[in-house]
C-alpha cells in the first residue's frame, strides 16, 4: 500500500482527506496539536517551521509517496489583522517542508492546497488558471507566494508539486466561514445578518468533491502545475442565505445584508474548470443537498 503524509491533518480539509484516502493509503498526519483523526497509521505534533530536526525524522520515518500539504492559515479576515502570522502559517511552513524533503532526498508527489484568493477581483469570468493573479488580501498574497515557491522547487530541484486553487469549500465539519457564521447568527437572535449586498458570488464546492478532484490530480501524469478546483458555477450569497434559511424551516425575511464590503473579500467568482474536467471530474453534491446535510450536522452538535 502506498504511503501518504497529510500536514494540517486536524483541519477541515485534512480530516476530510483522511476519511477519503484511508482505504487506499497508509496515512501519517502532522499538526500543531489536538487529537488525531481516526484512520491514521501515525500522528505527530510538530511545528514544521520551527522544529526542523523533528520534521526531518518524521519524513525519514514516513517516507511518503504522496503529500497533501493542508497546513496553514485559512482566514482572510485574520490575515488582514495579523498579516505576519498568516505569512508564517502559510509560506514559512511550506518552505520548511520543502527544505526538509530536499535534505532527506525524498521526492514524493506533493499537492499544495492553495486558494482562489490568489485571483482577487477578476477582470472577467470564468477565471482561468492562466489569468494573472491579483490578490486583495494578505492571505491571497501569501498563497500566491507559496505557489511561486512550489514552481521554483519544480524547476530547480526536480520536485513534482501541483497547486490546487480551491474556491469556496464547504461541508460537514467546517466550523468557520459563511455556513457556520449563518448558523451562529440564527441561533443567537433568529436572524441572519450578513455583510455586503447579497449580489456577491462564489463558486461553491463540497469537500467530498474537492477530494475527488485531488485524487484525479494525483493520478494525472500531465505537466500542469496549477488547477482550479471548483464547479464552474456562480452562486450569489443571497441565494445561498435564502436556501439556508429554507433548510432551517424559515422564510427569506430572516436574511438581511448591511451593504458594506469586507476588506480582502472579492466580489465575484466563477472558475473555468476545463482542465479539471479533462481529468474526468464531475460534481456529485448539489448546493441544496450540501446545505441540507450541513444544517443537519450543525444542529446535531
Amino acid at each position: 500500500m502506498k504511503r501518504m503524509l497529510i500536514t494540517g491533518v486536524n483541519g477541515f480539509i485534512g480530516r476530510s482527506a483522511v476519511d477519503y484516502f484511508k482505504e487506499d493509503y497508509e496515512i501519517t498526519g502532522i499538526d500543531l496539536g489536538g487529537s488525531a483523526p481516526t484512520g491514521l497509521l501515525n500522528y505527530y505534533t510538530c511545528n514544521m517551521s520551527k522544529e526542523r530536526d523533528a520534521l526531518l525524522q518524521i519524513l525519514n520515518d514516513s517516507a511518503p509517496d504522496v503529500v497533501l500539504h493542508c497546513a496553514g492559515s485559512a482566514n482572510v479576515g485574520a490575515s488582514v489583522l495579523h498579516p505576519m502570522e498568516d505569512l508564517d502559517g502559510n509560506l514559512h511552513s511550506l518552505y520548511a517542508l520543502l527544505l526538509a524533503f530536499q535534505q532527506v532526498q525524498i521526492r514524493p508527489e506533493i499537492i499544495f492546497f492553495s486558494s482562489a484568493a490568489v485571483y482577487g477581483n477578476p477582470k472577467s469570468l470564468p477565471i482561468r488558471e492562466t489569468d494573472a493573479p491579483s490578490p486583495v488580501s494578505p492571505y491571497g498574497l501569501h498563497k500566491l507566494m507559496c505557489e511561486q515557491l512550489c514552481s521554483y522547487y519544480n524547476r530547480l530541484y526536480g520536485f513534482r508539486i501541483r497547486s490546487v486553487r480551491v474556491f469556496s469549500a464547504y461541508g460537514n465539519g467546517l466550523k468557520k466561514q459563511i455556513l457556520w457564521d449563518m448558523y451562529q447568527k440564527f441561533t443567537k437572535d433568529g436572524h441572519i445578518r450578513l455583510f455586503g449586498t447579497g449580489d456577491e458570488t462564489r463558486d461553491f464546492i463540497h469537500v467530498s468533491d474537492i477530494m475527488h478532484a485531488v485524487s484525479l490530480i494525483i493520478d494525472d501524469t500531465g505537466g500542469e502545475e496549477i488547477f482550479n478546483v471548483a464547479n464552474g458555477e456562480e452562486i450569489s450569497i443571497r441565494h445561498l442565505a435564502e436556501t439556508y434559511a429554507g433548510k432551517l424551516g424559515e422564510d427569506d425575511s430572516i436574511v438581511s445584508f448591511n451593504g458594506e464590503g469586507k476588506e480582502g473579500d472579492p466580489r465575484n467568482w466563477r472558475a473555468d474548470i476545463t482542465l479539471l474536467k479533462s481529468l474526468g471530474y464531475q460534481k456529485t453534491v448539489e448546493i441544496g443537498a450540501g446545505i441540507d446535510s450541513y444544517v443537519d450536522w450543525v444542529r446535531g452538535l
